[in-house]
């Protein structure tokens, strides 16, 4: 690869796998992150799906680590940003990968689901601000 990440720090949401044979978007930009040269923190609901995806990182010599979080929650967002700071002290890229599909649209759903989609989708990383390099903002 060409390293055009080097030196920087990307934090991967949604970097597991849904489980099943396919690869998820997330643990591909993951993986093609870390061959680029970038520190990766991966983020996802399912921890042993981001700690697969940092054992494949691991095995091409790339850097990450795995860290749980329900990007629906802004205390997890949060969580998420402070891990990122204390572990590499900055944020370069915030990539999210994250959505669902309950099968059928407001009409179909019951609220519920409907509200699951909506709160993952549209809502989720967003409301966090992160404080990056020089004091400037990075609105998520």
């Amino acid at each position: 690869m060409c390293q055009r990440l080097k030196d920087k720090v990307a934090i991967v949401v949604g970097a597991g796998s849904t489980p099943g044979e396919t690869m998820g978007i997330g643990r591909a930009t993951a993986i093609l992150f870390a061959r680029e040269g970038a520190k990766v923190m991966l983020v996802d609901r399912r921890l042993r799906s981001a700690e697969d995806t940092k054992r494949m990182i691991n095995e091409e010599g790339g850097e990450s680590f795995a860290f749980e979080a329900d990007i629906t929650d802004s205390a997890d967002c949060r969580r998420m940003a402070d891990a990122c700071f204390k572990t590499y002290g900055r944020i370069n890229i915030l990539d999210n990968n994250v959505g669902i599909g309950e099968g059928g649209g407001p009409v179909e759903l019951s609220e519920e689901d409907w509200d699951k989609v909506v709160n993952t989708n549209l809502k989720g990383v967003t409301g966090v601000t992160l404080t990056v390099n020089g004091g400037q903002s990075l609105k998520s």
